[in-house]
């Protein structure tokens, strides 16, 4: 079939010379419009329309595009460019069946230049089809080894199969061929997929030396470090990230999350203050600022967050959410539920879970209380680092430690000099038993200073091969861990002179054998809790999925945590003897002075009344990192005590786990068929 309209005069070829140069340099409207006056003036050629499509289709304008390529597809059915740009024009309008469809009536192979090799891929891509878009993009590199677009594209459709290997081989060949940023984080990304990511992190260094103004590399080198764990080093890319396109609101807020991840409170309330700077109805910062306001214990600053957001006609979800955040501080639970009934699914869906159980709680409904926090806990069971099987995973690894210790390998260990140190305790005790309110106390006292839930410790273990180094450990290994712990401890804090160091971290229950090891007279303080309230403190939080906190999605798998944590501390309590010093929660709230005196006494330190204004401390610390940051500036209190009487009913399948620990622990005198000590909430 050919043209309908009549050969294009002398003046109609300059004019279309003319508008093909204005492209060209960029003038793309221009071009378009005076296209349009010579498609009708001549009468509707093929080569007019096809330009005048294509002009179209790059001003944004895709169904007048297709239209007039169609046009020129009719009158000029050979003409492999028209059909490639209707092709891609098709599939950028979202119409697959359509562009399948003409896709299938040309042979690509009588296209010597490779264009509808290239657009049957791109095709295929956008319809999933990966296979298809591989096949495609290997006959382009087969006939063009030299196309560096084609390897690139033949990688991603290879990543996108699940052929990582293959993906790296492919792009690793068209980075070869050009240098061209988007192939290098192309490459990155497969290597990732492939397991390789030092290779990924290598490569995405060398971007962005390359590319010293791309922000790019830099925040795909941020969510790497971000994905294997690397907060510091996540915020450290996020911020040159963030030099290098200041303007973009999704780098300052991943910015921000890092740097609340790292409780870096000023830091992140810095980032927040940017993005709002930059957009002041920006939701997302709105939420993460109320829950830092909360975190911080600055409360009373969320009524005027609530008023900015209405203000600046945020998000209505986003408004509702943090009314929510505002009725739970003050304890309007009916408003509180009201509110989340207007927040929608896609906001805060977690936390909506946790404050609506909270709510039913202060409600006493308490069956409800219990769903909302089941479905809370099943959202992040669904995180895609699969939390269950980490947990297992943590729960197998303490296990095994649990069949090392024993007391005949025990016997096989050097053993090592008493040495004095450092003055330095050891605060532990099963997450949710009370470790916070206990440390805040502490902190009170002018000659103790607390370090909360810090990694030096851990590092320590790591250094010494865990517990199984401690075998081997000599005088030398000892002094270079110790030494080492205290350089990370001075990292974190200035210590104060004379001041007694306490290293507060619940799970650090589980490393009283390397404690016994490195600092064999340091007092270690044992939180504890009635086992039934503590594993449904767990259960009804929303932690950091860590892998030890991933053990609390579910009351199974926290009730055989507990179980397995107290077993193994008895066992290394009776093998390791050392100064242990057990603190009762519910005798620290309804006796502090009496419960505490003793304490300090043992810790050779003075009385000082100041521990009891605990509510005093806990707002001049700052950001509070526990769960606990809420209940630490209230007034002492014994409602959570007995608390999980009200749930009974859903914790009666771990009673036998936990009934051993109820007698070992002193806490069989608390029938555990009484009612409820007090209270609703």
């Amino acid at each position: 079939m050919t043209s309908h309209a009549a050969p294009l005069t002398a003046d109609q070829a300059t004019e279309l010379r003319s508008i093909l140069s204005l492209a060209s340099r960029g003038d793309v409207q221009v071009a378009r419009d005076r296209a349009e006056r010579l498609y009708h003036a001549a009468g509707a050629p093929a080569v007019v329309a096809g330009l005048l499509g294509a002009l179209c289709c790059q001003t944004g304008d895709l169904q007048a595009g297709i239209r007039f390529l169609r046009t020129a597809r009719r009158d000029a059915p050979a003409d492999v460019g028209v059909a490639v740009n209707l092709l891609r024009a098709l599939a950028d309008a979202g119409a697959f069946d359509e562009a399948h469809a003409l896709a299938k009536e040309l042979d690509p192979r009588a296209d010597s230049s490779g264009r509808l090799w290239r657009v049957r891929g791109y095709l295929a891509q956008r319809r999933e089809d990966y296979a298809e878009a591989e096949a495609c993009y290997e006959a382009v590199v087969a006939a063009f080894p030299d196309d560096a677009e084609s390897w690139n594209n033949l990688g991603n459709a290879r990543a996108d199969r699940g052929d990582a290997a293959s993906a790296v081989q492919a792009l690793t060949r068209a980075a070869e061929l050009s240098t061209a940023a988007p192939i290098r984080l192309n490459l990155a990304a497969a290597l990732v997929q492939a397991g390789r990511a030092d290779d990924a992190a290598a490569v995405l260094l060398r971007c962005a030396r390359d590319f010293p103004h791309d922000a790019k590399p830099w925040a795909e080198l941020a969510a790497l470090a971000r994905q294997q764990g690397r907060t510091t080093d996540a915020i450290a890319a996020l911020e040159q990230a963030v030099g290098l396109d200041p303007e973009n609101l999704e780098l300052h807020l991943a910015l921000a999350s890092e740097r609340f991840e790292l409780w870096d409170a000023d830091g992140a309330e810095a980032a927040i203050a940017d993005i709002l700077r930059l957009r002041p109805d920006h939701a997302e910062a709105l939420i993460m600022k109320g829950l830092l306001l909360e975190h911080r214990n600055r409360e009373d600053e969320l009524p005027a967050l609530l008023e900015s957001a209405r203000a600046n006609q945020t998000d209505p979800g986003a408004e509702a959410f943090l009314k929510a955040l505002s009725c739970r501080r003050e304890k309007r639970f009916a408003e509180g539920l009201e509110a989340l009934s207007r927040v929608p699914a896609s906001v805060e869906p977690i936390r909506t879970a946790q404050f609506a159980g909270q709510f039913y709680e202060g409600l006493g409904a308490f069956d409800k209380a219990f769903e909302s926090f089941q479905r809370m806990n099943d959202l992040l069971a669904a995180d895609p680092s699969e939390p269950l099987l980490r947990a297992a995973a943590t729960r197998a690894a303490l296990a095994a430690d649990d069949q090392l210790l024993t007391t005949s390998w025990v016997n096989t260990w050097d053993p090592l000099p008493r040495v004095k140190t450092r003055r330095v305790a050891f605060l532990v005790g099963f997450p949710r038993s009370g470790t916070t309110l206990l440390d805040t106390m502490l902190m009170g006292h002018p000659d103790v200073q607390v370090l909360e839930e810090q990694p030096p410790l851990r590092l320590a273990e790591e250094a010494a091969g865990g517990l199984a180094g401690l075998a081997t450990m000599t005088d030398a290994d000892a002094d270079r861990l110790r030494d080492r712990y205290y350089e990370n401890v001075d990292q974190l804090a200035t210590c104060r002179p004379g001041a007694l160091l306490v290293d507060k971290s619940p799970l650090h229950m589980l490393r009283l054998p390397l404690i016994r090891r490195l600092f064999p007279d340091a007092p270690v303080i044992l939180a504890l809790r009635h086992p039934c309230d503590v594993v449904l403190s767990c259960f009804i939080t929303n932690f950091r999925l860590n892998n030890a906190m991933a053990n609390f999605l579910t009351l199974e798998t926290a009730a055989a945590f507990y179980a397995s944590a107290f077993g193994y501390w008895s066992k290394a309590a009776s093998l390791l003897p050392g100064p242990v010093y057990s603190i009762a929660y519910e005798t620290m709230v309804e006796a502090p002075e009496e419960t505490l005196r003793p304490l300090f006494q043992a810790l050779e330190l003075p009385w000082d009344a100041s521990v009891l204004a605990h509510r005093d401390t806990a707002r001049k610390r700052g950001v509070i990192s526990t769960a606990s940051y809420a209940q630490v500036t209230e007034p002492l209190y014994r409602r959570a005590v007995g608390r999980w009487q009200r749930y009974r009913r859903h914790l009666e399948p771990v009673l036998p786990t936990l009934r051993p620990w109820i007698q070992q622990l002193g806490y069989a005198r608390d029938d555990d068929s009484a009612p409820e000590v007090e209270g609703q909430n």
